[in-house]
């Protein structure tokens, strides 16, 4: 255990210093200071809806502040590095007066700030050096993935050391999974963590109307049932997408006018669908804007992912973010909830909950197919359910009251 301690620790201070500046960076504390500094690690990506939703709103909602990126994951979406400045252009053409708060790192970066925002574990303590050195407070968001692991030593050791930082101001939790392993091991006080269940979204998902296009549809002899995630494994198993392909296959013996949709990073390759070929469609990676249109044409989205499997104590949040797209567009949602995070969404009246196998999806988007009401009925209560959990009044309104209150 020893051994295993140390060598974790060997390997977090290898990388630690290199995430957010680069070696000839100079960090300098500039005449001009500003009330909130942002750092993230792929904002404005098109394809992380969720990130451009929040970090626009709270450059909007602070005059004085601005946004610092060093654009290291776009890899992990499949894109080029030497796309974020494409990315940067297109966003300031949507938010002119967003310009001058969008910063990309290079070699002199001003740190001059009151406060210190980003979100995932990896961001923050790859910024915690610096942080402490300068003695600027911070405050950031715990979402599950981006490093963070239950039980996990590598990721236990960087809790600790943000957590026990003389600039650590407050926690912003989303699954109460993570709120409770904060407090019962000792990470955190809850009078320091902030509970806001859920995420945020893009808010003209919350306002679109799909009845017109969902009518159209209805006269179509075709019944669509989607998957969407990225692929951060073989197989994705994390995300369940074998279990989904083994329930498709069997769904296609029965059912000739189901139709099976798969978007994100999966294609012919990962699995074999030769059997389904004729009725799978591949759309790979999309942007917000482009899921929306391909969500108008779904009846129902499988979510059959699984807790451990990408890494040990990775986990999901509750729901997947490209599920409440989905729900924001009237399509009937099957989702898994190993970890029992749900506190807002009733079974079978806002969602139906599903087992991460095949059987349990086959019998699930059976019942929508042979009746009509049930799949009416849950697109109507999960539509106004969705629209009220992930409206920003609800998802934002906490987050600048936290902020605001170290500024």
């Amino acid at each position: 255990m020893k051994y295993e301690i140390k060598s974790a620790i060997k390997k977090i201070h290898k990388y630690s210093k290199l995430f957010f500046f680069t070696k000839k960076s100079v960090l300098y504390r500039g005449f001009r200071s500003v009330d909130l500094l942002i750092f993230d690690d792929i904002f404005p990506h098109p394809v992380s809806g969720f990130r451009l939703e929040e970090f626009t709103v709270l450059l909007q909602y602070f005059e004085k502040s601005k946004i610092i990126v060093s654009p290291t994951a776009y890899v992990v979406v499949n894109s080029k590095i030497t796309d974020h400045s494409r990315d940067c252009s297109l966003f300031v053409k949507q938010f002119p007066d967003l310009k001058s708060k969008v910063r990309i790192n290079k070699k002199f970066v001003n740190i001059n700030t009151k406060l210190f925002y980003c979100i995932f574990i990896h961001n923050i303590f790859n910024n915690l050096h610096w942080l402490e050195k300068y003695k600027i407070p911070f405050v950031f968001t715990l979402y599950p993935g981006g490093g963070f692991k239950l039980n996990d030593i590598e990721c236990d050791f960087k809790l600790r050391k943000v957590l026990s930082s003389p600039q650590f101001r407050q926690v912003i939790v989303t699954q109460k999974i993570t709120r409770d392993y904060l407090v019962t091991n000792g990470f955190c006080s809850e009078e320091n963590i902030t509970f806001v269940f859920g995420g945020v979204v893009p808010q003209h998902s919350l306002v679109t109307t799909v009845a017109e296009i969902k009518e159209e549809h209805k006269e179509q002899d075709t019944f669509n049932v989607c998957f969407c995630a990225a692929k951060y494994m073989p197989k994705g198993l994390d995300k369940g997408y074998d279990v989904f392909i083994e329930a498709a296959l069997s769904l296609s013996k029965k059912h000739n006018q189901i139709r099976f949709h798969v978007i994100g990073g999966f294609d012919l390759d990962d699995i074999d669908v030769t059997r389904i070929k004729d009725k799978t469609i591949f759309y790979g990676y999309q942007n917000h804007e482009s899921l929306k249109t391909i969500f108008d044409r779904m009846d129902v989205i499988v979510s059959p992912n699984k807790a451990f499997l990408l890494h040990k104590g990775a986990f999901d949040g509750f729901p997947l973010g490209t599920v409440i797209e989905a729900a924001l567009n009237n399509v009937v949602v099957l989702m898994t909830d190993e970890l029992e995070q749900n506190e807002t969404f009733i079974p079978d009246v806002d969602f139906i909950l599903i087992q991460s196998t095949a059987a349990s999806i086959v019998e699930a988007v059976e019942r929508l197919m042979t009746n009509d009401q049930l799949a009416k009925r849950i697109k109507e209560n999960s539509l106004q359910k969705f629209r009220k959990v992930y409206s920003n009044e609800t998802q934002m309104t906490p987050r600048i009251a936290v902020l605001k209150k170290y500024i």
